[in-house]
């Protein structure tokens, strides 16, 4: 809860800021930072997206030794318990609202599609960088991380909303995890 927090409070900040603009709405603001409902074409570009993001998630943790995903900090075999599960949905929809919503959006706009998006989805990196002090065996998951951070900018930027990307994160993650969680059982 924290997490998702600490990721939402930039964005909101952002839209009070911009909607105080005289020029501006709150609705302009949101539509700035991302937050719309989007389109059921952004909801089927997103499903799109799943099928190579879970591929992706899981090849990384099957590349992952098992005794490194069954370490207590690392807790992809408690991906069973309803309250991680809920925190990773959590976590994945700040993330979407700051690095998507607030800082693709920004940067994009800044930049264009091909620096912004490249430079959010570095920035997306960062914080993940932390796995490697966890266990340097983590590795597979750095550039997947980074992947799915591109990806799912590109969503963002045709869609115009983070919120379809937020889901397909959020079930992305839940899913690597579990199945991942259901081979370390077998």
């Amino acid at each position: 809860m924290t997490e998702f927090l600490l990721f939402c409070v930039p964005t909101l900040i952002y839209v009070v800021v911009q909607s105080r603009r005289r020029d501006r709405s709150v609705g302009t603001a949101m539509r700035l930072a991302g937050v719309s409902r989007g389109t059921p074409a952004a909801y089927g570009r997103a499903v799109l997206l799943l099928v190579p993001l879970l591929a992706a998630g899981w090849l990384s943790l099957a590349l992952v030794p098992a005794e490194v995903l069954e370490r207590p900090g690392v807790s992809v075999a408690a991906m069973t318990s309803v309250g991680v599960a809920a925190a990773v949905v959590l976590r994945a929809v700040g993330e979407e609202a700051f690095f998507r919503g607030l800082l693709g959006g920004v940067l994009i706009r800044r930049f264009g599609f091909g620096w912004g998006n490249l430079l959010q989805a570095g920035l997306f990196l960062v914080p993940h960088l932390a796995l490697l002090a966890v266990d340097a065996r983590l590795w597979p998951l750095i550039p997947v991380q980074f992947t799915a951070g591109w990806l799912l900018g590109w969503l963002r930027h045709r869609t115009g909303t983070f919120v379809p990307g937020a889901a397909v994160h959020a079930v992305a993650n839940v899913a690597a995890g579990a199945l991942t969680a259901g081979l370390l059982a077998v």
